[in-house]
């Protein structure tokens, strides 16, 4: 099963990269598909690395804490608010 993802232009770039040297060094082509398996496969066995460079939640601001807007919400009119 397959599924597609959006990546930054300049995410494809890198990857073509990446895949052109893998073609060069090894005179064996490698598909984009196998290429992002075998990323993700060394990225799981480098788990504790990767985490490392990875921005922690903190630093996120989607985790701040709530905002107050100054309006008043009625929590009991969510389903309404959501789905009218």
């Amino acid at each position: 099963m397959y599924t597609s993802i959006k990546v930054k232009n300049s995410t494809k770039k890198k990857l073509d990269i990446l895949q052109s040297k893998f073609t060069i060094t090894t005179g064996r082509k490698i598909s984009f598909q196998n290429l992002l398996d075998k990323i993700s496969d060394y990225a799981l066995l480098h788990e504790k690395e990767l985490l490392k460079k990875l921005p922690a939640l903190k630093d996120d601001p989607a985790w701040s804490g709530a905002i107050d807007w100054g309006e008043e919400t009625d929590a009991s009119k969510v389903d309404e608010y959501l789905y009218n």
